[in-house]
């Protein structure tokens, strides 16, 4: 994922993905290979072509599509983002340039699948437990074991497990979602019984 081709006497100073259609085309006495970070601290950019989210959809669409389909998930690549919908929630996976990774963003909802229309019109959070990633297949496979989790899940948080990593940071959210539901309760109870004074 992070080695690059570049061409020796490139004017342009670009480097290429080995997939790219424009790095088979440097002969091989110029080319030269590194990592992307050491190509950019010598002064090289990205190639536009592959080095964009709908290029690196393309390498991966095989596998995205089967394993869309093989777990019932809607995936779509619109204007540089791609969506992933199911019936428990609603995802985002943007490509961030500088960094070569791609991040995952998160909506909530609770009726079902929403349409893609719908899907570019809601606002998303920044899914805090799922690091950056060189790969959109790794994030599908989150979202399949985040659904799974969800849908599994017991009504009262004090009945979730605590016994891995992930597990501890789900109860807790769990616990401080259900906090600010009660301290929201309370207030409209408070509110309830002012207007009845």
């Amino acid at each position: 994922m992070g080695m690059r081709i570049m061409s020796r006497e490139s004017p342009t100073k670009i480097y290429h993905r080995p997939e790219c259609r424009y790095a088979g085309r440097i002969r091989k006495k110029n080319r030269i290979q590194m990592n992307w970070e050491d190509a950019e601290w010598k002064g090289y950019c990205p190639c536009k072509f592959c080095d964009g989210i709908d290029f690196l959809y393309k390498l991966e669409k095989e596998k995205i599509e089967s394993y869309a389909e093989q777990f019932n998930m809607d995936v779509d690549l619109k204007d540089k983002k791609i969506y992933v919908r199911t019936d428990v929630g609603c995802w985002k996976i943007l490509y961030k340039i500088g960094k070569q990774r791609f991040i995952l963003l998160h909506r909530n909802y609770v009726n079902g699948r929403i349409s893609l229309e719908d899907a570019e019109k809601v606002p998303f959070h920044r899914q805090g437990d799922m690091p950056e990633s060189g790969s959109i297949m790794k994030y599908l496979k989150y979202i399949k074991e985040h659904d799974k989790f969800k849908q599994n899940a017991p009504k009262d948080y004090r009945d979730l497990p605590q016994s891995t990593k992930r597990q501890k940071l789900y109860y807790k959210t769990a616990k401080k979602r259900e906090e600010k539901r009660s301290a929201r309760r309370l207030d409209s109870l408070f509110q309830l019984i002012e207007k009845q004074e």
